[in-house]
């Protein structure tokens, strides 16, 4: 589905903060440098892209395209099409002038400790499971929908949508509809259960599955009939639409949880 002009809007308002625009900057720095007189004039020997610079984008752009394909929020997609921006201009920096490369290393390593991605502040309801506990919380009250995240610590798309999740966990948590997360590169065997992939080539990360009744319901992305993992786009829209979360807290929201009896009370 293709994002709503609102949607645009507010994407482009998320990125209006130094970090995103410190970065843009520096992605476009070469490019930019390259072709604007008097600066190119000063710095390169012409005022125009060689042919195969001209490929370089080419490639870039393409790279960009396959890589971005399931980042969660704008400010993702931005970052990480900035990342492979600034490694060509850091090359091309360096393949012109040694010393330009350096600068523009010293300015990204600047750039990365003073302007740092902003993280998530708000309020979160998200439990973090360890190992065996997992298990042990899923049995303890099967009238509890949970929505559990399986990530590893080091996965850029993994690191992407946890800003996300803990969003959905604030907006939608009850106490019969609940948000886990559990790092799987820690607990090889949880993964293995649940059949997630955690290797550096994986493309099942981070897997979101769904529990009701102590079952799986849903899991996003999927492995399809052939042994393929389904490609899926985490923004909070799919999620919401893919997981029905809002026909999950209305029907939650309508039958709390009540106290279960004691076993003298069931005697009795």
């Amino acid at each position: 589905m293709a994002p709503s002009a609102a949607d645009m809007v507010l994407g482009l308002k998320s990125i209006l903060i130094p970090h995103y625009i410190g970065n843009i900057i520096l992605g476009l720095s070469y490019f930019v440098m390259k072709t604007f007189p008097p600066i190119c004039t000063r710095i390169f020997e012409d005022c125009s892209l060689e042919m195969k610079e001209w490929e370089w984008i080419t490639f870039l752009g393409c790279v960009i395209v396959l890589k971005n394909r399931k980042q969660a929020t704008f400010g993702a997609y931005v970052n990480t099409a900035c990342l492979f921006a600034k490694v060509l201009c850091g090359f091309l920096f360096f393949k012109t002038n040694a010393m330009y490369g350096i600068l523009y290393g010293v300015a990204c390593l600047l750039h990365f400790v003073f302007l740092p991605e902003p993280m998530y502040t708000g309020p979160e309801m998200v439990t973090y499971f360890r190992g065996p506990n997992l298990d042990e919380e899923i049995k303890r009250d099967k009238r509890v929908i949970w929505l559990i995240t399986f990530y590893v610590a080091w996965s850029p798309p993994c690191v992407s949508f946890a800003n996300l999740f803990s969003e959905l966990s604030a907006e939608y948590s009850l106490d019969n509809l609940k948000f886990g997360k559990i790092d799987i590169s820690k607990y090889p065997e949880v993964a293995e259960k649940y059949r997630i992939n955690a290797s550096a080539m994986s493309r099942q990360l981070p897997t979101i599955i769904m529990i009701e009744g102590g079952e799986e319901t849903m899991r996003k992305p999927y492995i399809s009939p052939k042994g393929t993992v389904v490609r899926y786009v985490f923004n909070k829209e799919n999620i919401i639409k893919d997981f029905e979360l809002n026909i999950a807290y209305d029907k939650c929201k309508k039958n709390p949880l009540k106290p279960r009896k004691s076993d003298k009370e069931k005697a009795e």
